[in-house]
């Protein structure tokens, strides 16, 4: 009896222990995931990828990635490379045409392409290859001589390139990596003649012009917009004002001068809003740098001022000169030497009461030879044949000093991106920095090229586009921090001259203009 009643005590205590057990330890359960779960793209797309390549015949390097969803998707692309490029999607949709920029030439791309359901709970990856023409041989081979990445501009370069031969230029605008690899280019080939500047609009789209049409273009090289200007030549430089509406030198047909009219055009009504003519304002017959009745100015540049609407003017052959938005002169900044009267007929005003008067760093005059021109100080010096001339934050002028005709002699053995600082008031200038006389004639370039402020260093790029020398012909892009004025980036862009048969305008490769910009348009 005793073990029969130790047996069911010792079972009534196994089944009090079981029940504890299943009371106090409730069994697993399986958890769900707490964050995005990798799946089969195929499960997140409605048909496979597609990537369009070039398809307006333009951009060889460029296409465009088309995604269709079941479900609104979020999309990110990465070019892998050297340098990788990486695009994503603006914000989730059904469907996505997403821009593939920054293609290598002449290999196969490998694409990495994320694709993520609306709310990032499940997402798959998809890899495309993408095979690419090599570039055509006759652009030029670059070479990168300097690059400290922690001091530069974030952006790619931009250069417009054109090759000269049988009197006319084949126009290829093409961007260049950090790492001196092209990786964007269009073929403007078609147009058979000068094109520039070629200059990113804010919407993103390209601005260029060729005689009497104003063209905007996207990317990947689509016709956006056209207008015509009758009656008038584009030529050098057109701008995107604040408002959108565009300001262009032009030549103004049925006149005896060229190169020194300007109009500003409607954006969206194509209509001329207003025009400036410089012959009302200098002196016409002032030929002390060159004698050329017909192209007595040759504006090379027009920069507009938004605080008071007025237009910076570089003309090559007198000087840089500040009109105000009703063409009323404002002042002038150039030699003293050989000013007179202004108007067609001479009978307008005296320009001599508008030339700004150079001053040392105390604010003192410097003496009437280095007013005139006919010298230099040890910190001043005119701009001779200058280009690019822009308006900076700090409100001095920044220009591309090309030395021509230096001092109305030879030309200089250098080059010089020169800051002024302008008193309106007191009407003086001063010299307030400069770069490339140190360099001498190894960046030398007696016409065309660029400098600019960049925005986000304050650093200076400075692009000299026809370096010659013996057995070749280059150009340069050069970033200096600022003001020491080192160099931080150094490109040199060596040309074929593929079409070269001789000397002159039209015969040699040149650049117009560099920029550093971002590859995708912001």
């Amino acid at each position: 009896m005793f073990k029969s009643y130790a047996i069911l005590l010792a079972a009534l205590f196994l089944l009090a222990a079981i029940s504890c057990q299943k009371k106090d330890s409730p069994p697993p359960i399986t958890e769900e995931p707490s964050g995005p779960v990798e799946v089969s793209v195929a499960e997140l797309l409605s048909t496979p990828i597609t990537i369009q390549m070039n398809p307006y015949s333009l951009t060889p390097l460029a296409g465009v990635a088309r995604i269709q969803s079941p479900q609104k998707t979020t999309v990110e692309i990465r070019i892998s490379g050297e340098y990788p490029v990486e695009v994503s999607s603006q914000g989730a949709a059904f469907t996505h045409d997403l821009l593939v920029l920054g293609l290598y030439p002449g290999r196969e791309n490998e694409l990495i392409i994320k694709i993520s359901n609306e709310d990032n709970s499940n997402f798959g990856y998809d890899t495309l290859w993408v095979e690419t023409p090599p570039l055509p041989d006759f652009l030029p081979d670059i070479e990168i001589i300097k690059k400290q990445d922690s001091q530069m501009e974030p952006g790619w370069n931009l250069i417009e390139m054109s090759m000269g031969g049988n009197g006319y230029f084949r126009f290829y605008p093409l961007i260049f990596d950090p790492n001196g690899q092209v990786r964007w280019y269009m073929n403007l080939d078609f147009i058979r003649g000068w094109i520039g500047p070629f200059e990113r609009l804010r919407n993103g789209n390209w601005l260029w012009a060729h005689e009497q049409t104003v063209y905007e273009y996207d990317m990947l090289g689509k016709k956006i917009n056209s207008w015509n200007l009758p009656g008038y030549f584009q030529h050098h430089d057109q701008i995107e004002k604040p408002d959108g509406n565009l300001i262009i030198c032009v030549t103004k047909g049925g006149l005896d001068t060229r190169l020194d009219h300007f109009i500003e055009l409607g954006r969206s009504s194509g209509a001329i809003v207003r025009e400036w003519d410089l012959r009302q304002v200098l002196d016409v017959d002032r030929f002390d740098l060159t004698w050329n009745s017909s192209d007595w100015a040759h504006v090379n540049s027009v920069w507009y001022d938004e605080a008071d609407g007025g237009l910076l003017i570089s003309a090559r052959h007198q000087g840089v000169v500040k009109v105000s938005k009703n063409n009323q002169l404002e002042w002038i900044l150039a030699p003293h030497k050989g000013w007179g009267q202004a108007g067609p007929n001479g009978n307008g005003l005296n320009t001599n009461d508008y030339l700004l008067t150079a001053v040392d760093q105390q604010g003192a005059p410097y003496g009437q030879a280095v007013q005139l021109g006919t010298e230099d100080a040890a910190g001043f010096s005119w701009p001779w044949g200058q280009h690019a001339c822009m308006t900076l934050p700090n409100g001095n002028i920044l220009c591309f000093d090309n030395g021509w005709n230096k001092n109305f002699g030879n030309n200089a053995s250098f080059i010089r991106a020169v800051e002024y600082s302008v008193d309106p008031v007191q009407m003086i200038v001063k010299q307030a920095w400069e770069y490339g006389r140190e360099r001498g004639t190894e960046i030398l370039s007696s016409n065309i090229s660029d400098v600019d402020h960049l925005p986000a260093t304050g650093n200076r790029l400075i692009t000299s586009g026809n370096i010659q020398g013996p057995g070749f012909r280059q150009g340069r892009i050069i970033e200096v921090n600022y003001p020491e004025g080192n160099p931080v980036f150094e490109a040199v862009i060596k040309y074929k001259n593929t079409f070269s048969d001789g000397n002159g305008w039209a015969q040699n490769d040149i650049i117009y203009r560099g920029e550093r910009l971002p590859l995708y348009p912001e």
